[in-house]
């Protein structure tokens, strides 16, 4: 299932990176989100890099799939991140695997430049392993990491702010 996002933030590219690859920036989403639990580790700089973030959150699913996974999820992030092209529009990849889940999501991440803005992009394919089950399970889980990009970017306004 395809999984698409944007996000305006009203900072230019160079502010919106320095707050990615900032750890409180970080943590205050996996807080913002409901994680139980989480690790940041970030080894980038301008020249791009990895930021990995493993969280455990609370499955805000319907109560068939909370009894398939539980009543939390483990979701491991990874963001893979090129350096700023001339006008600071930034490329990555990312992979979301929920762990011990036959679910994951692989895409690309885009910080593009505009006038005195950046808007981020995720596109991914989101697929979840199982028969019969797996379409109804991605519809869901689609909802829920829509839900999630939005909190962080709920965040990163007031971190720019």
């Amino acid at each position: 299932m395809r999984l698409t996002t944007r996000h305006v933030y009203g900072s230019p590219p160079a502010a919106v990176w320095a707050m990615f690859i900032d750890p409180a920036f970080r943590d205050d989403v996996c807080a913002a989100t409901g994680a139980s639990s989480w690790t940041v580790d970030i080894d980038a700089d301008d020249q791009g890099g990895v930021i990995s973030i493993s969280r455990t959150i609370p499955a805000q699913l319907s109560k068939a799939v909370t009894t398939l996974v539980g009543d939390s999820v483990t979701v491991v992030q990874t963001e893979t991140w090129e350096a700023a092209d001339g006008d600071g529009t930034r490329r990555g990849t990312v992979i979301l695997d929920v762990v011990g889940q036959p679910a994951a999501m692989r895409g690309t991440s885009l910080l593009a430049a505009g006038q005195s803005e950046t808007v981020m992009a995720v596109d991914g394919e989101l697929e979840v392993r199982i028969p019969l089950l797996g379409g109804r399970l991605e519809r869901e889980l689609a909802k829920a990491l829509s839900a999630g990009l939005a909190q962080e970017h709920e965040v990163g306004r007031r971190y720019l702010s």
